[in-house]
């Protein structure tokens, strides 16, 4: 979806840097191209904060259904990892 500019905020602006004590107060067409770059960067940067809400959410879901349905361990494991940790001194480190 392409993003709506609202000329009216944008002149506004563009007039504000042009009556501002700033470097693109020379012209009001250097104050108008100013207005323009932070318009578009605030698009784009919006559009980065949706991308990376819809990707947290798509996260956050896929971790939701993983631990809606947890791994079936079954018994011959569970018997295999007590054997091997069964004769172990306290506090040895197995690298795992």
């Amino acid at each position: 979806m392409k993003a709506t500019i609202n000329k009216s905020n944008l002149m506004k602006r563009a007039w504000n840097i042009f009556r501002g004590n700033n470097p693109y107060s020379y012209s009001f067409s250097a104050a108008l191209r100013r207005a323009w770059e932070v318009e578009k960067e605030t698009i784009a940067y919006m559009e980065r904060k949706a991308a990376e809400a819809a990707e947290a959410a798509r996260w956050a879901a896929i971790r939701a259904e993983r631990r809606s349905n947890p791994v079936e361990v079954s018994d011959s494991l569970m018997a295999g990892c007590a054997e091997y940790y069964r004769n172990a001194p306290r506090g040895t480190y197995f690298g795992d």
